[in-house]
Order: structure tokens, then C-alpha cells, then sequence
């Protein structure tokens, strides 16, 4: 469990890289030259999480691995079914979770229950159905996201190598 926690922590590190930033605040439909730029953010997370000895491994593969579909239509290298590390599958669901039910750039948060029919309808494709089914009846999570959006918790805002510059920038006028 701590390293699923870890590289569920760790997944989208990749995305501090300043050529994602862009993507990462664009309003729009991505175009398909950043759209293939940004499934690159698995690889590039693991990368940087091996160069920590203690995270090669379970840890690593479950950060690259967090965008490969059940059904093995994901990236970034197409895997399928249980060859995915469980922790990815977990991570991807709760990534996904995440992004529905929070507010985005190019559109707002979308209910929980609409989460739910998109969970349901991708169930055996994008995700692991029996991990699907759990969080489709777990009223814990249910209560989380309810609680969450009642006091208007937001994630906060991926860093990025640009963001990290100019907060330094800011302290240093201080």
C-alpha cells in the first residue's frame, strides 16, 4: 500500500517539465502533435522517479503505467488487462476520479453521479472492472467527493518548471 501511495503521489512529476505547461492551462482541444506530447508525461514521470534508487520498481512502473487502459488501448506502451501493476489501475481511477470532479481550464466539475455513469460505461475498457464496481459502491468516496465539492476544494494546479521560476521570482523581490 505505502508504495502505491508513493507513486500515486509521485505520477505526474513529469509534468514540472516547462514544454507541458502550455498544454496544461490551454482552454481548448489539444491538437494531435500535444496530445502526443502530453501522453509522454508517464515515461518522463518514471524516468525521473528511477533516478531515486528506492523507487525503481513497483513504484516506477506504477507511475508509467497510471494512463494504460484495461483493455490495453492506453499509453504509453499499450498494456492490458492484469500485465498493468495494480497500483496503476488504482491510480488511474482515481486520476480520473480527480479530473472529473474538479474544475478544469475547459470545463467545470462534473457531478458525482455523472462520474458514476462514466465509470460504469468504461468499466472493462478504460478500467479495471473490479475496481470500477468498488468505487462504484463505495460510499466513502461518495462522502469524500460530496464533502470536497460542498466546501469547494479544488486540486491545486500541476507544477510546472515556469510556475516554480517565477515564484522564486516573487520571493527574491521580497
Amino acid at each position: 500500500m505505502e508504495q502505491i501511495t508513493t507513486a500515486a503521489l509521485l505520477h505526474d512529476v513529469g509534468k514540472i517539465y516547462e514544454d507541458y505547461a502550455p498544454l496544461l492551462r490551454k482552454e481548448g482541444k489539444l491538437t494531435p502533435e500535444e496530445r502526443r506530447l502530453l501522453q509522454s508525461h508517464p515515461s518522463r514521470s518514471a524516468e525521473l522517479v528511477t533516478t531515486i534508487s528506492k523507487l525503481k520498481g513497483p513504484v516506477a512502473d506504477a507511475v508509467r503505467y497510471h494512463h494504460e487502459n484495461f483493455d490495453g488501448s492506453g499509453y504509453p506502451d499499450g498494456v492490458a488487462g492484469d500485465n498493468i501493476p495494480i497500483g496503476a489501475r488504482i491510480i488511474m481511477l482515481a486520476d480520473t476520479l480527480d479530473a472529473m470532479t474538479t474544475d478544469r481550464p475547459y470545463r467545470k466539475a462534473l457531478p458525482f453521479e455523472r462520474v458514476v455513469d462514466e465509470v460504469r460505461k468504461y468499466s472493462g475498457s478504460q478500467f479495471d472492472p473490479d475496481l470500477a464496481d468498488l468505487l462504484i459502491r463505495s460510499q466513502t468516496i461518495r462522502r469524500l467527493v460530496a464533502s470536497a465539492s460542498l466546501s469547494g476544494v479544488q486540486a491545486p494546479a500541476p507544477p510546472t518548471l515556469d510556475r516554480a521560476a517565477s515564484i522564486r521570482a516573487e520571493r527574491a523581490a521580497v
